[in-house]
């Protein structure tokens, strides 16, 4: 089932330069929406850290709202910055009438000199199927991450242009965030990863296009391997693709809220509870 949902990116405010986001104030004698906060920082992917990228200074950060930004609704957007040195961000009083599925921290390189230091992604912060709410107070201590030019290149040619192209019929692309993709990782309770599981997603549909990386990126394997990666290669179109998934025989593990779209990485790491 095809829905709006954001694939494409989200958040940040560079620590030091606090940012204004939605008034949540209210006219006289109007309600105030209830609000929340989101702060954290900025890193390079764990599986990334050999890949070249050594600073993030200079990253646009955004937080967004996914269906929103999905559907071009400039409402969506709750804030936009230039990542400093401290990689740290933070955003106040984002009314969370704003949110339907959840919200993102998207990282992009806007630098106008060679090839981006990074691809465009969206770690997931929060997302209301796993919560069961919407946001509310403080969201914070959350990690956003970096994909590094470089390790996406590396994943590309693990899944190679031949077989991307057979994944994108409608729309052939030769890179992995052409397609658009989600990269995954599963994690234990005390945060080292999990190997041996499988991804099962609500539409039966994609299930063919989730792929398990091996630990040293030279072969694709059935479930996850020591790294806890796993792939999920979109159609290429800019036709978003939305579906919820769980970790396989893992009842730990809650269900949820995933998609997809061209020109986008979507970042999740997937741990116990909510």
């Amino acid at each position: 089932m095809r829905n709006a949902m954001l694939v494409g990116a989200v958040l940040l405010v560079a620590c030091g330069s606090p940012m204004t986001t939605t008034d949540a104030g209210v006219d006289a004698g109007i309600e105030a929406d209830p609000v929340f906060s989101v702060s954290g920082t900025v890193a390079i992917h764990p599986d990334a850290l050999d890949a070249g990228l050594t600073s993030l200074v200079g990253l646009t950060v955004r937080v967004e709202e996914p269906l929103k930004v999905a559907a071009n609704n400039p409402a969506g957007v709750f804030s936009t910055a230039t990542l400093d040195g401290t990689a740290r961000f933070s955003v106040q009083n984002v009314s969370n009438e704003l949110v339907n599925l959840g919200v993102a921290v998207g990282l992009r390189d806007d630098g106008d000199a060679g090839v981006p230091k990074v691809v465009r992604s969206a770690t997931v912060v929060y997302d209301v199927l796993l919560v069961g709410k919407k946001p509310l107070g403080e969201v914070k201590d959350r990690v956003a991450y970096a994909i590094p030019t470089g390790f996406h290149d590396r994943l590309t040619a693990l899944l190679t242009p031949a077989r991307l192209r057979m994944l994108t019929p409608d729309a052939p692309k030769d890179t992995l965030i052409a397609a658009g993709c989600i990269l995954g990782k599963v994690l234990d309770a005390q945060g080292a990863p999990v190997s041996g599981v499988t991804i099962t997603p609500s539409a039966g549909s994609v299930a063919s296009r989730f792929f398990y990386p091996s630990a040293d990126f030279t072969s694709l394997g059935t479930a996850t391997s020591s790294n806890g990666l796993f792939l999920y290669v979109h159609e290429g179109t800019d036709l978003v693709q939305q579906f919820n998934f769980k970790v396989e025989g893992r009842t730990e593990y809650k269900q949820r809220n995933a998609g997809a779209v061209n020109n986008a990485c979507l970042v999740v790491m997937v741990t116990p509870g909510s």
